[in-house]
């Protein structure tokens, strides 16, 4: 058709590899017929913050209007369900997942209202369930949920096979600033996650730092939130968290967090405290008001389309953002090219 043919030889850059990144890449191959990616990170799974999260599916980031919040859910609970009928966690990361949401304050603390008649199984527990986390009598309100998990580290991989199958090209290197980039590519997209606070200059994106545990329980198969307190299982060891800690910038895991994040858990789910611990591991959250998806275009004529500020939704979220920055990408080469 003419609109694939004027996609030909459009070369667009995708900045960051972490789950934004490359579900960006992925879907840019998908949509843009003919077009060629570039995905430049200067680190790569495992030692990204995607790998630290639990990966859970619970809808929650901030959204400039309902509108775009009910769009980058749908895109995104669609994207995680098409996965989940492969029926291959091991190879895309994602399976099902039943969890309880408990609150000792308020009703509106366990709700998640856009997953309500989206999802199979969306209910307010029973007292018997609210029991199911201690002491007895504390947790007033409950929410039993049927959801999917993401383990990230499968799922990273799944995408950048689909990326490099697709011809996708990796270059392992430092963006310094996005002007940078401007001789090589017509459009570059800014999936920089906490990075983007230097490489375009926004200081409203600060680290929300979390600290968690990853511990094997193979008994326990069903998420559990409890005020702060969260168990969630994946595949291979159940994430026990965890912190949420603004502007902290600390990589290093703090035992005195450890101690804590245990004591609480074990108080609220007595049933792991037989749990081994594995590992503890740290991630930096990139905590921003909202996320930032749209397009700028900077004094020298780089279009430049921005994906990035997740905080703790950047895997969940990611399929619905990157459905919006991909269409902008779309829109901007088609009139590029329209113009020629």
């Amino acid at each position: 058709t003419g609109s694939q043919a004027v996609m030909v030889g459009a070369k667009v850059c995708v900045v960051g590899a972490g789950v934004v990144g490359l579900t960006t890449a992925v879907k840019t191959q998908q949509q843009v017929p003919g077009v060629e990616v570039t995905l430049i990170s200067e680190k790569f799974s495992p030692d990204l913050t995607s790998n630290v999260a639990a990966g859970i599916f619970l809808w929650g980031p901030k959204s400039p209007d309902a509108a775009t919040d009910l769009d980058w859910f749908q895109n995104s609970w669609t994207w995680f369900t098409d996965l989940l009928s492969k029926a291959r966690p091991w190879e895309t990361g994602v399976s099902k997942l039943p969890v309880y949401l408990f609150s000792s304050h308020s009703q509106d603390q366990v709700e998640r209202k856009m997953m309500e008649g989206k999802v199979p199984v969306y209910r307010d527990c029973t007292s018997a369930e609210l029991s199911l986390a201690q002491p007895a009598g504390k947790f007033k309100f409950g929410k039993y949920i049927h959801t999917v998990q993401i383990d990230t580290k499968p799922y990273l991989e799944y995408l950048m096979k689909q990326f490099l199958s697709a011809g996708g090209k990796v270059l392992k290197s430092t963006v310094d600033a996005l002007d940078n980039l401007a001789d090589e590519y017509q459009v570059v997209v800014n999936c920089a996650g906490l990075g983007a606070r230097w490489i375009c200059q926004d200081k409203s994106v600060l680290p929300l730092r979390g600290q968690v545990l990853r511990v094997s329980a193979p008994w326990v198969k069903t998420a559990m939130y409890a005020d702060d307190v969260y168990v969630i299982p994946g595949q291979k060891w159940v994430t026990v968290g965890g912190t949420r800690q603004y502007n902290d910038w600390m990589t290093e895991v703090s035992p005195h967090d450890s101690a804590r994040i245990w004591s609480r858990a074990i108080e609220a789910f007595p049933n792991l405290a037989a749990a081994e611990i594995i590992e503890e591991v740290v991630g930096q959250r990139p905590h921003r008001f909202m996320p930032r998806v749209e397009l700028e275009h900077m004094s020298g004529g780089l279009a430049v389309v921005h994906n990035y500020g997740h905080c703790g939704y950047g895997v969940l979220s990611s399929p619905g953002t990157s459905q919006q920055a991909v269409q902008i990408v779309k829109t901007v080469i088609m009139e590029r090219k329209s113009r020629m």
